[in-house]
């Protein structure tokens, strides 16, 4: 009887132990204490050495579409394809060990690499994060990055080696502007926080030409525009990503430049088009900040919209929540929203950044880095280039593929080349 009461009150006393490490534990990960985030990462590595066979940084690989060439470039259509000029393509670089951006010609041969790699010419922490975001290549050869989870942006000689370096928070894209400074979005702390301002700096020094407060220069300008942003005029902005953190998520300003601006009757060369991610809100403003336009979706969490030659504005259209991605188009005139490419043969899906950029022969290039791809899509649908970041031809896996440009034959003053 008495081996009995013990042994009762052994597995008791383990089911009242389970309970509190299974109450414990959801108070841990409810209130994300100590050792919340120790927890994350053992999974993180478990996950990575079941899947991989090493550990692989967070978001730096990603499953390619069913159907994605096991090549790192493959030309489709030669005759379809832009088929001149230079693809930029910013990924990560397996041989190197970091990023690097690629160089290639029309035809797909790779004929330049710019080693990226923010620990040669910063020491700053959270390189774990050190992912490039933004990317700008200029006629001399160098090229501007920015990592906006680690605060920095610098310009690189072709060897990857720093011109110069910035700390903050440039992010999440460049944009040109028609006196050849470079439009970006700048937080003193964060990528995420409430109080961010549209940023003009030079690129030949880094240093400011011109700064816009999002927050005091447009939101709070006055009631009709903070109510544009889902905002009160005097709501009480801190400068803190916790309080509430992303409440806004800016990812591009673009300026209508002197050449388009004919094609956009209602606004004036030197007004800038905002991205609001969260609110799935496209923006026009002067270069003062008075609102001129707003429009609201059908897209969610949109990136990268673009001034077009026809009157129209494209949009990347992530679509989160939903099967696949898509570029769209609005006329800011009539608000009549159309599918840019409605008969695209790839259906492609990125719920997070993307850019995509209309070529001169009508062709679009489509940066998928949730897929880590981009791809040269003809009016009609049909991918005449696909780029893929391989990890191997074996793999189902492409690593990161940040961002992808187009550049025009004739671009570089000098190729870039480093011995």
């Amino acid at each position: 009887m008495c081996e009995e009461k013990s042994n009762v009150s052994f597995f008791s006393g383990l089911s009242l132990l389970a309970i509190a490490c299974f109450a414990a534990g959801l108070f841990v990960a409810q209130y994300k204490i100590f050792p919340y985030q120790q927890v994350v990462q053992v999974a993180k590595i478990a996950q990575s050495l079941l899947q991989h066979g090493e550990v692989i940084g967070e978001g730096r690989r990603r499953l390619a579409p069913a159907g994605a060439a096991r090549a790192p470039v493959t030309v489709h259509d030669a005759d379809a394809a832009i088929g001149e000029g230079f693809y930029a393509i910013l990924g990560w670089d397996l041989e190197l060990g970091h990023y690097s951006v690629q160089l290639h010609d029309g035809s797909g041969e790779q004929v330049h690499t710019w080693p990226i790699d923010a620990m040669s010419f910063s020491d700053l922490p959270r390189h774990r994060q050190n992912a490039p975001h933004a990317m700008e290549i200029l006629a001399d050869g160098s090229v501007i990055i920015s990592f906006d989870r680690v605060g920095l942006v610098a310009r690189v000689n072709p060897c990857g080696d720093a011109i110069w370096v910035r700390e903050g928070f440039y992010h999440h894209s460049f944009a040109p502007a028609a006196d050849g400074g470079i439009w970006t979005w700048f937080g003193e702390r964060s990528a995420y926080g409430q109080v961010q301002d549209i940023l003009k700096f030079d690129p030949d020094t880094g240093e400011d030409i011109k700064r816009i407060s999002f927050t005091r220069d447009v939101i709070a300008r006055n009631r009709d525009s903070a109510l544009a942003f889902s905002m009160f005029p005097d709501f009480p902005f801190v400068p803190d990503d916790q309080k509430p953190r992303d409440i806004f998520h800016p990812n591009d300003v673009e300026e209508l430049l002197p050449e388009l601006a004919p094609a956009f009757p209602q606004f004036e060369a030197g007004d800038l088009m905002l991205s609001i991610r969260e609110l799935d809100l496209i923006a026009i403003i002067s270069p003062e900040g008075e609102l001129k336009w707003t429009k609201n979706g059908p897209w969610l969490k949109q990136h990268d919209p673009d001034f077009e030659p026809d009157g129209r504005i494209s949009i990347y259209d992530n679509s989160r929540f939903r099967p696949r991605s898509r570029i769209m188009t609005v006329d800011p005139a009539t608000m009549e929203v159309t599918d840019a490419l409605p008969g695209l043969e790839a259906s492609f899906k990125s719920v997070y950044r993307g850019k995509h950029q209309l070529l001169p022969n009508g062709n679009r290039l489509v940066t998928i880095p949730e897929q880590g791809q981009a791809i040269e899509v003809t009016p009609d649908g049909k991918v005449a280039v696909e780029f893929n970041n391989i990890t191997s031809e074996a793999s189902d896996f492409n690593e990161d593929l940040a961002n992808a440009k187009w550049l025009q034959d004739g671009f570089f003053d000098v190729q870039p080349e480093c011995e």
